[in-house]
């Protein structure tokens, strides 16, 4: 298709003929063609963000955050490191 478009002379790039013109229809060709490969991708990708999700959700529950993403109140407590309370004098 690109190599179609390349083949016409500058000039007559901006002629309409069958409708629109040889520019128009590129553009509209490329844009259909993003169009599938972002949809080809955003496909490629559901499986990957689903297990993002799932991931992020188990660790959330096993190291101290609820689904809300409230910290959970169980787990062991970590020591006061008040260096005024340890200091060895």
């Amino acid at each position: 298709m690109v190599e179609s478009y390349r083949k016409i002379p500058v000039h007559m790039r901006s002629e309409k003929r069958a409708g629109s013109t040889p520019d128009d229809q590129v553009v509209d060709s490329l844009a259909k063609i993003s169009g599938e490969i972002d949809s080809i991708t955003r496909q490629l990708a559901e499986g990957s963000l689903d297990d993002l999700a799932i991931k992020h959700r188990y660790l959330g529950y096993r190291y101290g955050e609820n689904i809300d993403g409230e910290a959970a109140d169980y787990g062991v407590p970590l020591p006061d490191f008040d260096n005024e309370r340890t200091k060895v004098t």
